[in-house]
């Protein structure tokens, strides 16, 4: 398919990770400790009860750690790969409190809840940002708080490879990151923070948190392919051409194979004033 076969996608198309989820529960970086001590002290402890609310769970990243502090935890994806896996965490970390919701935020019932805290980890700018928030006003606790969790990396070595395999995979689709398997990925006019002020959630205030990981060659290929940009389903039959340029491309930076990402976890949190 051309470039001027695709269309801007403003809510996330079905496919969007179609393929990732394998590679998604096995090589994204964890978050680090610090950012679930400081929600799990801030929002979940001493709450009768304490309910958590994990809206783009993915594999499970947020809702299984967070599982042993809460009462109960709701955790809900689009994609039937990663809830399947997000179970399969869960089961393997004895989270027997987890209850998993194959499907899109936006369109929940009012049936759930009250919660104590809501996680949005890497999934907010896919949603219909405005349509969730408003939902969120109904079944969130008065002092609940939505904390939306992003990372910001920086001064990764060698020589910046997160920039450059960033470049490569642009350059790969003709100057655009795809959105499935048919769309454009469109940059957001509206920031995340501009949206949570106008709700009823309009105390805002944001936490960042370092982290250090290191990567090996294969590992890091694997951790791409989790990503939306370059998950095998959407690759198609172009990943073997992909897959063989980035390997040539992040080799050529680092002979040795190692590769360090550095950065912070963003928590943007939100709460009624």
């Amino acid at each position: 398919m051309s470039t001027t076969d695709r269309r801007i996608m403003t809510t996330a198309p079905a496919d969007l990770f179609a393929g990732a989820a394998y590679y998604f529960a096995r090589y994204q970086a964890d978050y680090p400790a610090a950012m679930f001590d400081f929600l799990t002290q801030n929002y979940l402890s001493g709450r009768e009860p304490a309910v958590l609310l994990d809206l783009g769970c993915g594999t499970g990243q947020i809702s299984v750690p967070l599982a042993r502090f809460a009462d109960e935890v709701i955790a809900v994806d689009p994609d039937q790969g990663m809830i399947d896996e997000a179970r399969q965490y869960a089961a393997r970390s004895g989270a027997r409190n987890v209850s998993f919701v194959t499907g899109k935020s936006e369109e929940l019932g009012l049936d759930i809840g009250p919660f104590s805290l809501v996680t949005i980890a890497g999934a907010f700018h896919w949603m219909d940002r405005e349509r969730v928030v408003k939902y969120l006003e109904k079944v969130a606790a008065h002092d609940c708080a939505i904390a939306v969790i992003s990372r910001h990396r920086s001064n990764c070595s060698p020589d910046d490879w997160w920039l450059e395999q960033l470049a490569y995979t642009e350059a790969f689709w003709g100057g655009f990151f795809p959105a499935g398997s048919e769309g454009i990925r469109p940059a957001l006019k509206v920031a995340n923070d501009v949206i949570l002020a106008r709700s009823a959630f309009s105390d805002i205030q944001d936490k960042s948190f370092p982290y250090e990981h290191h990567w090996d060659l294969d590992s890091l290929v694997g951790y791409i392919l989790s990503t939306s940009k370059a998950c095998p389903g959407v690759l198609g039959d172009r990943r073997p051409v992909f897959e063989d340029g980035l390997r040539s491309r992040l080799s050529a930076m680092s002979p040795t194979g190692t590769f360090i990402e550095r950065g912070v976890a963003s928590l943007l949190l939100a709460a009624r004033p």
